[in-house]
């Protein structure tokens, strides 16, 4: 499983964010046991429409999400590449990741000093920058601004939140999961139970049967695939089949976002 280290300064609101992240995590899911994995690694829903539409369309006794792992790294201050602060930790930590969240401070807290003294979230993403260069750490980030008022507050270069709050949040894990380069197909087991699987961008039908099953790839003979506006169109799989809208494909087909599939396979 892919994930996304949160990184940042002391204080700038990284493990108020996780905390935040965790009351969006997968709660009671057989494919995934544990929200949890050590204190600062949580496994988290990644928010899909396109899931509760086919839930609500298929109504299957199960539904299991797309799920991100966010990590939460130690603080950083300046010269971290040379083990300032727990900039050991950090380093160990940042390199085991596939992307980065680099969280900035904005806010105004005169009960949360601030490591440098002052608010500037152009000089704090400096500093972290210049630490990741000189550790010679290049990763997909995305730059997220920790702000009190979001409505008020723009960010070009990524997005916008209030981790005391969870205002934005949502918004954040789904941009992460764009930055690792992921993508969504979705199957129907016996009508029963519907789920939302990652796939990298670009990926064949192979390697989604795999993300499956094993077997399934094993044996790959072909895979049934319809889009999910087809499907939704169709009013559902069986409708979709019988009106044409339901292609065959071989184990080279490109998996689209939103692909919904059925995967034949020889045991």
């Amino acid at each position: 499983m892919l994930s996304v280290g949160i990184v940042g300064l002391p204080n700038s609101g990284k493990s108020t964010l996780f905390n935040a992240l965790l009351k969006k995590r997968v709660a009671n899911v057989a494919s995934y046991p544990f929200t949890t994995i050590e204190p600062n690694v949580g496994i988290v829903e990644v928010p899909d429409e396109r899931l509760k539409k086919l839930a609500e369309l298929i109504k299957p006794e199960k539904v299991v999400p797309a799920v991100v792992k966010f990590i939460d790294i130690a603080g950083l201050v300046k010269n971290a590449h040379k083990g300032e602060g727990l900039g050991n930790q950090f380093l160990a930590k940042i390199r085991e990741v596939d992307a980065i969240i680099h969280i900035l401070r904005a806010f105004e807290d005169e009960s949360v000093a601030h490591y440098y003294g002052s608010i500037d979230p152009k000089r704090d993403k400096e500093i972290v920058n210049i630490e990741l260069e000189l550790a010679g750490i290049k990763k997909p980030t995305l730059y997220v601004l920790n702000c009190s008022e979001v409505s008020t507050h723009t960010h070009p270069e990524g997005v916008s939140i209030d981790a005391q709050t969870g205002e934005g949040v949502e918004e954040l894990i789904k941009e992460a999961y764009k930055l690792l380069g992921l993508i969504s197909f979705y199957t129907i087991k016996g009508g029963k139970e519907l789920t939302a699987w990652s796939l990298k961008k670009g990926g064949i039908a192979l390697e989604a049967a795999g993300k499956v099953h094993t077997d399934m790839a094993k044996g790959f003979i072909k895979t049934e695939v319809i889009s999910f506006n087809d499907l939704v169109v169709s009013g559902g799989w069986s409708q979709a089949k019988a009106g044409g809208r339901v292609r065959l494909e071989g184990k080279d087909y490109q998996i689209k976002n939103g692909d919904v599939a059925e995967f034949k396979f020889s045991k």
